[in-house]
């Protein structure tokens, strides 16, 4: 167990412990840094080594729990009363592990909608089914083609004709029969997604098949409590990991009013109060969207808001807490963009590389793109937050070592 020296002075937040677990993710580390920055004490938690949050300057107490399984509940009842714990900021794979055990740590989440809400809101099946079942327009329209089934036969390939290709078969870790990971294959062809279909009912009890939506990822972010609206932003991506779509390497902040409505209008539907992230495809040249999937947790692109100097977290907690209400809902109105260098836009890159579509001129562009990227002083660094920059060399270090490993083994 590590424990670290505060960076603040005392204030009043500095009576309440919250705990952060799995703080080896990105969205765990923005919480912990906003949080500890406003006087929180924050308990750092992750089961795997050399985890970034842990290593935190805002982190009052760094430990390594075990992992999601029969012992984690042990611990986190023990590690509750040791550390007189007042709040728990859940990720999703922290909901599934005490799914059987909700009411006894309800009172210790900062999310006021009801057990059955925060579960569905959880399930991506369930959420596309209820919009889908819905009968509102609003809710039916900016949605890409998908069908949500339960078993393989209960898949209607003859709609799928006007389908535009890849597509996509989705299976969440709320219907995973062993597990709780999620899992995405992509099928190039109608035979490859009869396959992928087949597939996915050995390892999930409902899944999610829809087609390829044009454009790139964009987000709407959204913070309810008690539904009132704390704080809202967004962003849109301008790198992804793979090229073709994927994980956010390269972002920055925007703002498309249609999008935002859509997205208020979804989680009113769902009655989620709680941190979300709204996830799209934008289509510029179209000037059209289509809902992708609802994060009901904090967002791996969270450090874009922090650096804006949007701290979704302590906002949360200070509502959770004290009640305390901003006069208006707290926008990200500044021009902000944001990069995860390593390993996210070297996976962009690489992606690249390796697209024989993609002309050699323009590889030549992109890697002299990911270069530049490092020097343009209005890019920002996910990691390089002021306070806490260590953790960007950290990962810098561990990268390096791996990616000199991974080319040894290559020349063996």
């Amino acid at each position: 167990m590590m424990q670290h020296d505060s960076l603040i002075e005392q204030n009043w937040r500095n009576k309440y412990h919250v705990l952060v677990p799995q703080a080896d993710s990105m969205g765990a580390i923005a919480v912990i840094r906003s949080l500890g920055q406003h006087g929180y004490q924050v308990h750092a938690a992750s089961s795997k080594e050399g985890a970034l949050g842990c290593q935190s300057n805002y982190a009052h107490q760094s430990i390594r729990c075990p992992n999601y399984d029969n012992n984690y509940l042990t611990w986190l009842r023990q590690y509750i009363t040791e550390y007189d714990i007042s709040a728990i900021i859940p990720s999703e794979a922290f909901y599934l592990a005490i799914r059987d055990d909700y009411q006894e740590f309800k009172h210790l989440l900062p999310i006021s909608s009801s057990e059955e809400e925060v579960y569905r809101c959880l399930c991506k099946a369930d959420v596309f089914d209820g919009f889908l079942q819905s009968g509102d327009k609003q809710l039916t329209d900016n949605i890409s083609n998908t069908q949500v089934i339960s078993d393989a036969n209960s898949m209607n390939w003859s709609e799928t004709t006007e389908w535009q290709y890849p597509l996509f078969i989705k299976g969440d870790g709320f219907y995973a029969k062993g597990g709780d990971d999620a899992n995405i294959i992509k099928a190039e062809t109608e035979e490859a997604a009869k396959e992928a279909v087949e597939y996915i009912f050995t390892l999930y009890n409902k899944a999610i098949v829809q087609d390829c939506s044009s454009g790139v990822k964009a987000t709407v972010n959204l913070l309810y409590q008690d539904g009132k609206l704390l704080a809202e932003s967004m962003a849109v991506a301008t790198h992804e990991n793979p090229h073709t779509g994927g994980l956010t390497s390269l972002r920055q902040s925007w703002w498309q009013q249609e999008m935002y409505e859509d997205a208020k209008a979804r989680l009113k539907f769902l009655n989620w109060n709680g941190p979300a992230m709204v996830e799209y495809k934008w289509d510029k040249d179209k000037q059209t969207f289509d809902f992708i999937e609802l994060n009901s947790r904090y967002w791996a692109a969270l450090n874009l808001d922090i650096l804006a100097g949007v701290h979704f977290p302590c906002i949360h907690l200070d509502y959770f807490f004290e009640q305390l209400v901003p006069k208006n809902p707290i926008r990200l109105t500044k021009s902000v963009n944001v990069r995860n260098a390593l390993p996210a836009d070297f996976g962009y890159m690489l992606s690249s590389l390796k697209d024989k579509q993609i002309s050699r001129g323009k590889k030549l562009v992109i890697v002299a793109e990911f270069f530049w990227l490092f020097l343009n002083p209005t890019i920002k660094a996910d990691l390089l937050y002021p306070g806490d920059r260590g953790l960007y060399f950290k990962n810098l270090w561990s990268f390096s070592k791996e990616f000199m490993r991974s080319c040894l083994k290559r020349l063996k």
